[in-house]
């Protein structure tokens, strides 16, 4: 069986598809390069959605910073940091976070306590994430369309296209979000080998939220490994990551029937946009060590052939 590896990106507009496609393979490439594993010929696909919500993409020749097609994030090859964690600094932040989602955006049974302050936070600084789970409506192919409906429309279709293949599915960000939402609600017979989270924020109050709103008209446990991972979930998340604060979601999530859970690993993400260091950024997780042995692994793994292993036994079977 030929595999293929698939990513989808998070949130924010993006450069061109074609670049950022290059970009995530030249970051993978560079992690399996940096860390002694062979050169891979892969087979990769982006899942690409920027466009639904931002028609026009990011220019990565634009000079003026002040310009709204200003790209900050840009691919550059690997960077050697010396990343020294801060004794308690997750702890802290965690704390932190904890309080100010506990008094402002949910209480204590995940029900928004003030949705309008709510509301205003997830306008402000997550748009992306507020067009997909109100009733935003954008133009397709002349007619209006939900842009939750498009976007999941893009992975579904990338997934169904596929499905003869072993998949390898990176989804960072928001683009995990949507994973989920795909795996659980619209393609649950489809099969997925392994499945890396990279920078999610499957573990924030707000989402864990919205994921459970639909519960009492669809009463299933949503908050679960999806059916169709078969192998491996790896969830990976760096210390500095804001947007993947709450990073244990090993316990969150129960596993599937089939005894598939998450595997939470802490990274560190040496990605850097101008000289400061930006944890999220998807090339740097894409880079990792635990990233480039999750994928070696992928490509590497060949099923146990029994009829192989009877041949060779017996031709070294003692006379």
């Amino acid at each position: 069986m030929s595999k293929i590896i698939i990513g989808i990106h998070g949130l924010g507009n993006k450069p061109p598809k074609m670049i950022l496609r290059d970009w995530w393979e030249k970051s993978i490439l560079d992690g399996l390069k940096k860390h002694n594993y062979p050169a891979a010929n892969l087979e990769f696909e982006l899942v690409y959605w920027a466009d639904i919500l931002h028609p026009i993409p990011l220019d990565p020749d634009e000079v003026n910073k002040n310009s709204p097609l200003y790209l900050k994030n840009k691919y550059i090859s690997e960077q050697t940091l010396n990343l020294k964690e801060t004794p308690g600094l997750r702890r802290k932040a965690r704390e932190y976070f904890e309080k100010f989602y506990g008094k402002i955006v949910v209480n204590e049974v995940l029900s928004l306590k003030y949705p309008s302050l709510t509301d205003l936070f997830f306008h402000i600084n997550m748009r992306d994430l507020e067009n997909y789970y109100s009733p935003f409506y954008i133009n397709q192919n002349g007619a209006p369309c939900l842009a939750k409906q498009a976007i999941i429309e893009r992975l579904t279709e990338t997934l169904k296209k596929h499905k003869r293949k072993k998949i390898l599915l990176i989804s960072h960000s928001m683009g995990s979000i949507i994973t989920h939402d795909v795996l659980i609600d619209h393609l649950p017979d489809l099969k997925i080998d392994t499945l890396i989270s990279i920078g999610s924020p499957l573990g924030q109050k707000y989402v864990l939220h919205k994921i459970l709103e639909g519960q009492k008209n669809n009463p299933v446990n949503k908050l679960k490994v999806p059916e169709n991972i078969r192998r491996n979930w790896y969830n990976l998340s760096d210390l500095n990551d804001q947007i993947a604060l709450n990073y244990l979601l090993a316990e969150i999530y129960v596993k599937n029937s089939k005894g598939v859970k998450i595997i939470d690993k802490l990274v560190q993400n040496n990605h850097k946009d101008n000289g400061t260091r930006n944890p999220h950024s998807s090339y740097g997780y894409l880079r990792t060590p635990e990233c480039a042995e999750i994928v070696h692994s992928f490509l590497s793994h060949k099923k146990f052939n029994l009829f192989g292993w009877f041949n060779f036994a017996r031709s070294n079977k003692h006379p």
